[in-house]
C-alpha cells in the first residue's frame, strides 16, 4: 500500500540537500541525516496511503487492484496508519530542529492538499513537483541557516530543487496517461521529453559554469541512456498501440531514475565515489518493483 519500491527514491533527495551545504566544517551534526531521511520516508508513505484513501472510488471504477479496493485493508486502519506516520515524522523533525520541523510541516501540507483537493486539477503536477523539490531543502534544513549566506551553495540548492521539480512534473505528464489505453499518437510524449531536456541542459550548463564538478556528467550520462532506451522501446510500439501497462512501466523507470538524477548532483558536489554510493539506493527499488506496484 505504501509503494515500497518508491520509498528508496526518497533518501537520495534528502542526501542531495544535505551534502550541498554540509561541505563546510562544523555546519551540522551527522545524526540529523538519518533522522530526516526516516521522517521524509514516513511523510512519503503517509502521502501514498492518503492518495489511495481519497482515490478508492476512482480505483474501483478503473479496476485497479489496491488494498483498499480489494478489502485486504479497510479505511479506518489505513487512516490511522497514515496519521501515525505523519505524527511520528513531525516528532522526528522537531528533534532535529525548528526549521526542519517547519519544512516537514510544509511538505505534509502539500501532500495532504494534493491528495484530498488538487489531485484532479491542472496544478496537480506542480504540487507533486513542489513536494519533491522541498525534499532537497528539507535535507539541507539542519544547516540551512549556517549556509544561507554562502551564495555558491545556495545557488546549487536552487538548481537542484528546480531540476527535481521539472523532472517530477515530466513524470506527472506521463503518469496522467496511465488510465488511457491504445495510445497511438506520440505527440503526448513531447512535453515530458522537453522538460527532461531542460533538466539535462541546466545540469550540463551548471557544470560548464563551474557550479558543480564534472563528476556530475558521469551519472547524468547513465540517466540519459536509461531514459532514451525506455522512450525508444515505448515509441517503437506507436505503430501498433500502447496500453496502460507500457505507460506504467515508463513511469516506474522514470521514478526509479530519480535516484540516478540525485546521485548526479551528489557527484557534482562531493565526488563520483559518494555519488556512486547514493545510486545504490536504486537496487532495492528495482528488485521490489518486480514484486510490488510502483504507480
Amino acid at each position: 500500500m505504501i509503494r515500497l519500491p518508491n520509498l528508496f527514491t526518497v533518501p537520495s533527495n534528502i542526501i542531495v540537500g544535505y551534502v550541498t551545504l554540509q561541505v563546510y566544517p562544523n555546519s551540522g551534526l551527522s545524526i540529523s541525516l538519518p533522522l530526516i531521511i526516516f521522517s521524509s520516508c514516513l511523510i512519503y508513505a503517509a502521502g501514498i496511503i492518503f492518495n489511495d484513501y481519497s482515490d478508492i472510488e476512482t480505483d474501483r471504477r478503473e479496476g485497479r487492484i489496491r488494498p483498499l479496493v480489494s478489502g485486504s485493508v479497510t479505511k479506518r486502519p489505513a487512516l490511522i496508519l497514515g496519521l501515525s506516520c505523519l505524527v511520528l515524522a513531525s516528532v522526528i523533525s522537531g528533534i532535529v530542529g525548528y526549521l526542519t520541523f517547519l519544512l516537514s510541516s510544509i511538505i505534509i501540507f502539500i501532500a495532504l492538499i494534493y491528495d484530498f483537493k488538487l489531485k484532479q486539477t491542472k496544478v496537480s503536477s506542480i504540487m507533486m513537483g513542489s513536494a519533491r523539490a522541498s525534499n532537497i531543502v528539507y535535507g539541507a534544513s539542519p544547516i540551512l541557516i549556517g549556509g544561507i549566506f554562502e551564495s555558491e551553495q545556495i545557488q546549487r540548492l536552487i538548481i537542484e530543487s528546480a531540476c527535481i521539480f521539472i523532472y517530477v512534473v515530466a513524470i506527472m505528464f506521463v503518469s496522467a496517461r496511465e488510465a488511457r489505453v491504445h495510445q497511438s499518437n506520440p505527440k503526448w510524449l513531447l512535453v515530458p521529453i522537453l522538460l527532461i531536456l531542460v533538466v539535462v541542459t541546466v545540469m550540463i550548463t551548471s557544470v560548464i559554469l563551474g557550479k558543480f564538478k564534472a563528476d556530475l556528467l558521469v551519472n547524468l550520462a547513465i540517466l540519459i541512456f536509461i531514459i532514451c532506451y525506455a522512450l525508444f522501446r515505448l515509441i517503437r510500439r506507436i505503430k501498433s498501440e500502447i496500453g496502460s501497462r507500457q505507460i506504467q512501466n515508463l513511469v516506474k523507470i522514470l521514478i526509479l531514475c530519480m535516484v540516478i538524477l540525485d546521485s548526479s548532483f551528489v557527484s557534482g558536489v562531493s565526488g563520483l565515489l559518494f555519488g556512486t554510493i547514493v545510486v545504490l539506493f536504486i537496487i532495492p527499488g528495482m528488485i521490489l518493483s518486480r514484486l510490488l506496484y510502483v504507480t
